[in-house]
């Protein structure tokens, strides 16, 4: 059924052709069994033709030429470059974990690769296959260009917010749209997670047609595979978390239990490898290629770099995501033991950024996979210098010997089930999943975890496009806290009384968003009295604000109007204000309008020539007369020497 399902829709040319395993991208070039190129026709009929040329399962044989090009096309169809793309994820994974584990202050026996940017891996790829159809080699080289160029960008981002001390900048960044991404990755995550298990794309046949996510229960051979891994991951996922709590060996124990116990079903029931791949439970046979073929790829000319302009937006996203999502965000709420005499005044931790920004930039070198070091799940526990600790040296050595033991078995992927490998990638999903949607709904509010589903929802119509969620998110979560700032600074404190007049403390800042609830305060105790503005604590506003100021007066209201007092002008507020018309640009060009001086807080008689009040220069003081210098005077409501400022006092005509 899956067949024929999939013979209703033409693929593109190059579309998902070209596969790597990142951790759940499955090679989809490999046949599953021997062709015979002599046969005129395809052996397997049902099985589709790859729109990029390549073969899935059958052959298209050139017999002007005697089947040679069909062999060739059969002997580039067994490029299977998981071994290579294992390799990718390991070496930085190795790379990043020893650059950290001299200079690190952070216990990280976690330290796993950053399964969260494989989707935008797989995208990359997919752009590549596109520009480079029936060219393994240049998608392969290409493909992880790119991700090395994505490991470098994190890495000099993290390095750059660590040197500049910026990261206190990353409290401005709503919290709704880290819990976004963590949800829109775990849907990717999943749908990828299903894709690697039975080879079935949910994420792009929802986007088509959602009727077509009922093949998933409707085959049985289908279903059989996906349901595995989704009960393994299942099964670890509780294990984890009421049992071994999160140990750092559980992954690693599953792989090789997982291994004996499938192998030893097999042989009992005594089914063959080759019939173990026909069914889709293993992997088929591969190609070997060992570790420098991966530094070969990159020192030859099969390299599209175009490639890397036209995935930039691909490159940047990862970078947001390793560098500002997923470590810096972590660090600046990581609690630590260090003394403030180490970690600083600040609770962020530069130095730790620093370290892990510069071991991105090594492993980008050495043409590694971005790393995740977990520091939500740690403690600063030691300096440069301290003892080490002991799971951090297990972990080296653990990595190592993954490096080798991929290495050197020239066929060992073919052994390795089609369920371990969805079922890692079901996991993280679990866990991105748990954190976005179920932790979120307990700890946001109720139009932040709006914001979350909103961005999921994006996500998953847009076919698994992680950009256009993060697009949604961003402009939703930034909406929703510009009208809580909003609200927040709207609030004025109460108006109080000196002397029959209303007196506002003005906000540190003012802008567009909160300069109408500021001005609706001010009209209404302005219809009836003296209402005097104290701008001693404004540091700032903008345009819209100061235009917003200009209409308290307006000339065509007809509504009666008491005085308005402006007092404590300073810095660059008052040319804003005289700029919008809300101020005359000079005391002295006052007397071409119609102002009123205020005295003691009671509406002065009109002059045209006094336009200027005088008060306290720490609180709004009135006295009954002017003094005689504007030197230190001792306020009577401070009781303290004060200096004389001026304070312009304007009305409607």
């Amino acid at each position: 059924m899956a067949n024929g399902r999939r013979e209703l829709r033409q693929p593109m040319a190059g579309g998902r052709g070209h596969r790597l395993m990142f951790a759940g991208v499955y090679p989809a070039g490999a046949p599953s069994e021997p062709l015979d190129c002599g046969q005129p026709g395809p052996k397997h009929p049902e099985r589709e033709h790859r729109g990029d040329g390549r073969l899935y399962g059958h052959s298209h044989c050139d017999h002007a030429s005697g089947g040679h090009g069909c062999g060739a096309l059969y002997r580039r169809s067994l490029h299977d470059y998981t071994g290579l793309a294992l390799k990718h994820i390991l070496v930085g994974h190795l790379v990043g974990q020893v650059a950290t584990l001299a200079f690190s202050n952070y216990e990280t026996p976690l330290c796993t690769p950053s399964i969260e940017v494989l989707p935008l891996i797989k995208a990359m790829q997919e752009q590549i296959s596109l520009m480079a159809p029936e060219q393994n080699d240049s998608v392969l080289a290409s493909t992880i260009l790119c991700s090395s160029c994505a490991t470098l960008a994190s890495g000099l981002a993290l390095y750059l917010l660590g040197l500049s001390g910026m990261g206190s900048a990353l409290r401005f960044v709503p919290f709704s749209v880290e819990v976004s991404v963590q949800a829109m990755l775990g849907l990717v995550l999943f749908g990828l997670g299903i894709e690697a298990s039975c080879e079935v794309d949910i994420l792009t046949d929802f986007a088509a047609d959602p009727a077509e996510l009922f093949t998933l229960f409707l085959d049985f051979n289908i279903f059989s595979l996906w349901a595995a891994s989704f009960l393994c991951a299942a099964a670890i996922y509780f294990f984890t978390k009421y049992v071994t709590k999160d140990s750092p060996f559980t992954i690693a124990a599953f792989t090789f239990l997982a291994l004996g116990i499938f192998h030893g079903i097999r042989v009992a029931s005594g089914i063959s490898i080759q019939a173990a791949q026909q069914s889709k439970w293993l992997y088929p046979e591969t190609e070997y290629f060992p570790l420098w073929k991966l530094y070969e790829l990159e020192t030859t000319k099969d390299i599209i770099w175009s490639a890397v302009f036209f995935n930039m937006d691909k490159i940047l996203l990862s970078a947001f995501i390793i560098s500002v999502v997923n470590i810096a965000c972590q660090l600046a709420v990581t609690s630590t033991l260090l003394p403030p005499k180490v970690m600083g005044t600040s609770t962020f931790d530069y130095d730790e950024m620093i370290v892990q920004g510069r071991s991105h930039i090594l492993a980008s070198l050495f043409f590694g996979f971005s790393a995740d070091y977990g520091n939500d799940d740690t403690l600063v526990h030691r300096m440069v210098g301290g003892r080490f600790r002991l799971s951090m040296w297990a972990h080296v050595l653990t990595m190592a010997l993954c490096v080798f033991f991929v290495d050197i078995p020239k066929n060992s992927l073919p052994y390795v089930p089609r369920f371990i490998n969805g079922c890692i990638v079901l996991l993280a999903s679990a866990e991105l999943l748990v954190a976005g949607f179920v932790q979120g709904y307990s700890l946001l509010t109720r139009n932040e975890f709006i914001v979350v589903c909103m961005a999921a929802a994006a996500t998953l119509l847009c076919g698994g496009q992680v950009q256009a969620g993060l697009l949604v998110g961003i402009f939703l979560a930034f909406a929703d806290t510009i009208r809580n700032f909003t609200l927040a600074l709207e609030q004025l404190p109460p108006a109080r009384d000196e002397g029959g007049a209303k007196v506002f403390e003005l906000p540190s800042y003012i802008f567009f968003a909160t300069a109408p609830g500021i001005t609706a305060a001010i009209r209404e105790e302005l219809q009836s009295r003296v209402v005097i503005l104290d701008w001693e604590k404004v540091r700032g506003l903008d345009t819209k604000a100061a235009m917003e100021f200009a209409q308290l007066l307006d000339k065509e209201d007809t509504r009666p109007r008491g005085a308005l007092v402006y007092c404590g002008l300073k810095g660059p507020c008052r040319p804003l204000l005289v700029k919008a018309e809300a101020l005359p640009e000079e005391a002295g060009s006052m007397s071409n309008a119609s102002y009123e001086t205020a005295r003691g807080g009671q509406r002065g008689s009109r002059s045209r020539r006094s336009t200027r009040s005088w008060a306290c220069a720490a609180c709004i003081c009135w006295p009954r007369r002017r003094p005689a210098s504007p030197g230190p005077w001792r306020c009577r409501a401070c009781c303290r020497p004060k200096t004389w400022r001026g304070c312009f006092v304007r009305s409607r005509s």
